[in-house]
């Protein structure tokens, strides 16, 4: 005999059952406090599996976090330089996951392009020895700094560096009231002084500060070439970005390169890499924009010509705000 399901006693529960002694029970986010059920809180991202008791503990984590926790860097790295245009159409697409983001892969390539720049700026040992010499000791480099100090220090030198500044920037470089002049004379001597290190070290400081106004500037100047059919200015910044982020790649790995080994022997490869980086701009506009080849070639080489124009003015304003805040 069958007992009619209308007959059972309905139980509403609004919180399931959980036994006390149940290990199956969801854990509790140390961060914010929500349910867990996987390796990582929904909530906020933070994995429930942390341990730090040790030193050897935060070297794992440090180790960790290189190689496998943002191992997107290294997934980003082969398509950044093997496919031109391929990260951008990506991002656009809504696959980011996999990626890194183009304003953290542009701000670390290009960090790591003015430390390479800093780093290089600075001449090795064998290249201050005469040809067929051993290298110096401590003892004749410090004798070498110390005359190399007294002489930029003498009367006759400074003399000598205020009448060249006063002549050739006072005059030919910077016509105008004297006004104008003083503070740029004033960088020139202190130029003579350190042999331009100052100098240096505040146009690599300026020019990472002047790339974030380049590339906002040069991606309006895209949008006039692009406006049929119509593409968001998002779109011409992010190629721009990706773009520069391999430029900034490159251009370290060939400073590197040619700090390290004779610059004549890496002469043939830069040129061939040159080439290669004219065919990776014009392939990843090909690419991104989906237009015939001679439309993207014109408009190619129109923006080389606004990239050089706005590059020549970044760099001008760079090096005098670098001289005037000397």
């Amino acid at each position: 005999m069958s007992i009619p399901e209308s007959d059972f006693p309905k139980v509403h529960c609004t919180t399931p059952v959980v036994p006390p002694n149940d290990t199956n029970r969801a854990p509790y986010c140390a961060n914010c406090g929500a349910a867990v059920s996987g390796k990582y809180c929904s909530a906020c991202g933070q994995g429930i599996e942390f341990r730090l008791h040790s030193l050897w503990d935060l070297l794992r984590e440090a180790a960790e976090i290189l190689t496998h926790a943002d191992s997107r860097l290294w997934r980003t790295l082969g398509p950044l330089v093997a496919r031109p245009g391929f990260l951008t159409q990506q991002y656009l697409a809504g696959h980011r996951a996999s990626y890194l983001s183009p304003f953290r892969l542009y701000f670390v390539l290009s960090v790591l392009f003015f430390l390479v720049v800093s780093m290089t700026g600075q001449p090795t040992s064998r290249s201050g020895n005469a040809p067929g010499a051993g290298p110096a000791t401590t003892s004749d480099a410090r004798r070498g700094l110390q005359d190399n100090l007294r002489r930029s220090t003498s009367p006759e030198r400074q003399r000598t560096a205020a009448e060249f500044c006063e002549g050739v920037v006072g005059h030919s470089l910077m016509p105008g009231v004297n006004k104008m002049r003083e503070p740029f004379v004033s960088a020139c001597i202190k130029s003579q002084a350190d042999n331009g290190q100052q100098l240096r070290e505040n146009f690599i400081r300026n020019m990472g500060r002047a790339m974030f106004l380049f590339l906002p500037v040069l991606a309006a100047f895209m949008k006039l070439l692009y406006w049929r059919p119509q593409r968001s200015y998002v779109t011409h910044l992010l190629l721009l970005i990706h773009n520069h982020a391999f430029v900034f790649l490159l251009m370290a790995s060939v400073l590197a390169v040619a700090h390290w080994i004779h610059p004549s022997s890496v002469a043939f490869p830069t040129f061939v890499l040159m080439g290669y980086l004219i065919y990776y701009l014009y392939q990843s506009m090909y690419r991104v924009y989906r237009e015939t080849w001679w439309r993207t070639l014109i408009k190619f080489t129109t923006l080389s010509v606004g990239y050089l124009v706005c590059a020549a003015c970044t760099l001008l304003v760079a090096g005098l705000y670098s001289a005037e805040t000397l």
